[in-house]
């Protein structure tokens, strides 16, 4: 089953500004063009876009109904957080941690990620799409996910729990706990790549 994406329109946004992060209630606001990286940990946001921003933190924060476009960060602290309803395009992160964390209806878009950490995390109906990664942590509670047209070093799936995700559309080039990718739907192609590591998993000898 593909994942399940809700569409929203943000319209009739105010001009946000740094000093709106000290309120734990965040809402129909516009950030853009900010030289420092903002901290959100905690709050609540809802149907708010960032622009051309970094976000350094969102442990244990609310985001819903949010977009972000040209953002990122070197390092995204995660934990904890909840995504439902977000669209993120065109961003890069260093790195993104959301460790613990639970998305729900997001979409990542045209994005590139050092390390996405999604170990313990509940993830379900999450698209990426054009995506690039050197690693992906997948060692969380993923439902309905799918890779489009994406593209990692190294595919973690140590500890995770596998329900409807495709990863047809994700060239890898190494998978570690592929015992782990119960659940996921893959290709005839990438099928042939896994052959040994799977035959090895199963103690079957492969005749030279």
């Amino acid at each position: 089953m593909k994942p399940k994406i809700r569409r929203f329109t943000l319209s009739d946004l105010a001009t946000g500004y740094p000093g709106d992060f000290g309120d734990d209630y965040i809402e129909l606001l516009h950030f853009k063009d900010f030289a420092e990286p903002l901290a959100a940990d905690g709050a609540r946001l809802e149907e708010c876009r960032f622009s051309s921003v970094q976000i350094q933190s969102l442990r244990n924060a609310r985001l819903i109904q949010c977009e972000l476009e040209q953002s990122g960060a070197p390092a995204l602290a995660g934990a904890g957080a909840f995504l439902n309803d977000v669209r993120v395009e065109h961003s890069r992160f260093g790195s993104a941690d959301f460790a613990e964390a639970e998305l729900d209806g997001v979409v990542f878009e045209n994005c590139k990620f050092g390390w996405l950490n999604l170990a313990g995390a509940i993830v379900r109906d999450v698209v990426f799409r054009n995506c690039q990664f050197e690693e992906i942590d997948l060692g969380g509670r993923i439902q309905r996910v799918a890779f489009e047209d994406s593209r990692t070093g190294l595919l973690t799936c140590t500890g995770a729990q596998l329900r409807e995700v495709n990863v047809e559309g994700l060239d890898f080039a190494q998978v570690q706990g592929i015992e782990f990718l119960r659940g996921a739907q893959i290709s005839a192609l990438q099928l042939g790549v896994l052959a040994e590591e799977m035959a090895g998993c199963l103690g079957i000898k492969l005749a030279n």
